[in-house]
């Protein structure tokens, strides 16, 4: 039984499935989405690492502010493994990818390729055709549309105009927090417990 305030605890028999996140746009919460991720992963039963796949190097950036230890080529920071690089020290559960802003010309390799794809967008009216057109030129890939900072009486318009699925996440401003949006985690990796 679990004691007040204790987390949820999954089993995971599943290795290295890869998630990715990409955004519609900058700044549309990919980099705080992935952290979150990896924290809720991590703090629920998983082992997860993040890989930074694109060249924006906000994980350069996290590092210098919060000088965490290196052990082989993962940064730890939060009990959780932080990567540059896509050679890992072991084998993870979960390996999730921040892919950036999906790629103009050609989607990521990174993002095709991966088991699970998550694309973030911003959902204010003037950012949607962005939002839109990306979610288009990810057919007919299965990718989850994730929707941030969509205030609450966009969401029934959103789901209206839209034909894609998309799911709404709380904007988070904590790295490592271990509970933000802890309702679409459990879904996303459902079909893993």
């Amino acid at each position: 039984m679990l004691r007040p305030g204790e987390p949820e605890q999954y089993q995971f028999s599943c290795t290295n499935i890869r998630i990715a996140l990409a955004g519609s746009d900058r700044r549309s919460g990919v980099t705080t989405t992935a952290f979150n991720l990896v924290c809720w992963l991590n703090n629920h039963g998983a082992s997860a690492c993040y890989v930074e796949t694109n060249t924006s190097r906000h994980l350069a950036q996290i590092i210098h502010l919060f000088q965490p230890e290196q052990s082989g080529n993962a940064y730890v920071m939060e009990g959780c493994d932080f990567y540059f690089t896509r050679e890992l020290n072991r084998d993870y559960n979960f390996i999730v990818m921040d892919c950036g802003v999906l790629g103009e010309k050609r989607l990521q390799a990174d993002f095709v390729n991966a088991d699970v794809r998550i694309l973030c967008g911003s959902a204010m009216p003037y950012e949607l055709p962005v939002f839109f057109r990306a979610m288009q030129r990810c057919s007919p890939l299965t990718v989850q549309a994730l929707g941030m900072f969509v205030p609450e009486d966009m969401k029934p318009l959103l789901k209206k105009v839209s034909t894609e699925n998309i799911t709404f996440a709380e904007s988070s401003h904590e790295l490592f927090d271990t509970e933000v949006n802890s309702p679409f985690c459990k879904q996303l990796i459902a079909n893993y417990l």
